[in-house]
């Protein structure tokens, strides 16, 4: 018994099987505490069944075009859930997420990593990257930078080849398709290329000759057309950049904002990075990887003005870790009983055997017997019914009114109803020509310190049902209001009110 648990320990089947485990049972609501969630898998259903791409937004009262950047994924979402609703919707995050910090432990553990220092690796890592563990696309960012960081080290230490990149280029087209991040990809990928260029014009770096520096600029030239095999062309470009440039987000969404710089995850972040530079500069190795390095030097910064980017960070930092300990072992600063000379290798009964329990929460989704519930209060969830009963008195030409957080849900489970805004800002951060891309601060600006004059609008608008928080502001308002509003439904924290 206890040699077979510690072949689990010590290998990358006991890493993922745990962390596999630990997100699908044992964090209840955490995934689906984002508006983006529903709204994305609305958009991935409406694709399925209208068959083609969206190409303008159907589900608010914005009227505007749209490019879905995200749109493979969406579909993907939505066939995930159509398998068993957010019980598999949560099991494939959960499946995302083990198999990430999986390929991180198995380079370890070949590294010769002590198990135990591995496991600490792995829950520090999983610690950064928990700022973002949500049910989005975004996810399959911490893939695509983790596997694209590793080629840019194997490259740098001469074990990989230029042809890696030719053919791993449908993988950069799925990624480019399902997010935005892979521009983040395209980001690190060409930093290291001018710095391997620079280097063979010094005659150093990891460039053997003229043929493979050709060949390498090829392949960079590929992964950046990547986003133009899609629906849209150049267009994801454009969207893109005015997603990255043209918006203030930091002024409205938490995880776009500045992170409180001695936040639990930051430490573990500034720890991360010091090791990283001590390993560079002190190191007689270390500058053999300033390709890697100069991209963990880039996001670390980037971490520092933007806390979704700490996530990003710890993907391309941790496979540093690999060299660090190899380096520490061959300088012989590292004990000989923590290096593990023989690494463990999992046996086909352990890959068989996780193979079973992802299967088999696959179909305890599929049959209802695994089944997950949206948290009561983060979500107005008494409302559903009274909103969806609503829709069909009123119709769907009904202007609402909803506060930003609340245009998923609703896009989600009231999808007669056009939402007055959702956090897609992209769309309604440009309404009402206004090119700056201030009508959501506007807005909000309103809804926190002048409700009143917000409330003049909504009726100017001809906004006939109002579903407000309780403790809003305006939901405060239209509590004492002496004017002629009627409150429909009273929920936990939400209430729905007519306003004309």
């Amino acid at each position: 018994m206890i040699p077979s648990i510690n072949r689990w320990l010590s290998s990358w089947p006991g890493i993922f099987l745990v962390t596999f485990v630990s997100l699908a049972l044992f964090i209840p609501f955490w995934f689906l505490n984002d508006p983006g969630t529903f709204w994305h898998i609305r958009t991935g259903e409406w694709m399925i069944e209208h068959l083609q791409v969206l190409r303008s937004d159907p589900f608010s009262q914005s009227e505007s075009t749209w490019v879905p950047t995200q749109w493979l994924a969406e579909i993907l979402m939505a066939g995930t859930y159509r398998i068993g609703g957010f019980a598999s919707i949560k099991i494939f995050t959960s499946l995302i997420i083990a198999g990430w910090i999986s390929i991180l432990a198995h380079r370890w553990f070949l590294a010769g990593m002590h198990p135990l220092l591995v496991w600490f690796l792995a829950g520090l890592v999983l610690k950064i990257g928990a700022l973002h563990f949500l049910a989005r696309p975004l996810l399959i960012n911490y893939l695509g930078m983790t596997l694209l960081a590793f080629f840019i080290l194997d490259f740098e230490k001469q074990r990989a080849k230029v042809s890696t990149l030719f053919w791993s280029f449908p993988l950069a087209v799925f990624w480019a398709n399902c997010h935005g991040g892979y521009l983040a990809g395209i980001s690190i990928l060409g930093l290291a290329i001018l710095i391997w260029t620079t280097q063979y014009l010094l005659s150093k770096g990891p460039i053997s000759d003229f043929k493979n520096l050709l060949s390498l600029g090829a392949a960079g030239i590929f992964w950046l057309l990547a986003p133009c095999i899609s629906p849209f062309g150049i267009g994801m470009y454009a969207e893109w950049l005015k997603i990255w440039f043209k918006l203030d987000l930091s002024s409205y969404i938490i995880e776009h904002s500045a992170p409180k710089l001695l936040d639990f995850y930051m430490l573990g972040a500034y720890a991360v990075f010091a090791a990283v530079t001590m390993f560079f500069f002190m190191s007689p190795k270390g500058g053999e990887y300033p390709g890697i390095t100069s991209s963990i030097w880039a996001w670390f910064f980037l971490a520092t003005k933007r806390a979704r980017n700490a996530p990003i960070f710890i993907s391309i930092a941790a496979v540093m870790f690999e060299e660090i300990w190899l380096d520490l072992v061959n300088s012989k600063k590292i004990r000989e009983d923590w290096i593990i000379r023989q690494p463990t290798k999992p046996s086909q009964k352990m890959k068989a055997g996780l193979l079973l329990i992802v299967g088999g929460f696959i179909i305890s989704s599929i049959l209802g017997w695994h089944q997950v519930q949206l948290d009561p209060k983060k979500w107005p969830l008494d409302l559903i019914e009274p909103m969806q009963q609503m829709a069909l008195e009123y119709g769907p030409d009904t202007k609402i009114y909803n506060e930003l957080n609340d245009g998923g849900f609703l896009i989600f489970y009231s999808p007669k109803w056009k939402v007055f805004q959702d956090d897609r800002c992209e769309i309604h951060a440009f309404r009402d020509e206004r090119n700056d891309g201030s009508w959501i601060p506007n807005i909000m600006n309103l809804e926190k310190n002048t409700p009143e004059q917000l409330l003049l609008e909504l009726q100017t608008r001809g906004i006939k049902i109002a579903i407000v928080p309780k403790d809003s502001p305006l939901g405060k308002l239209l509590q004492a209001t002496n004017q002629p509003l009627s409150m429909v439904f009273s929920g936990q924290t939400h209430a729905i009110w007519l306003l004309n």
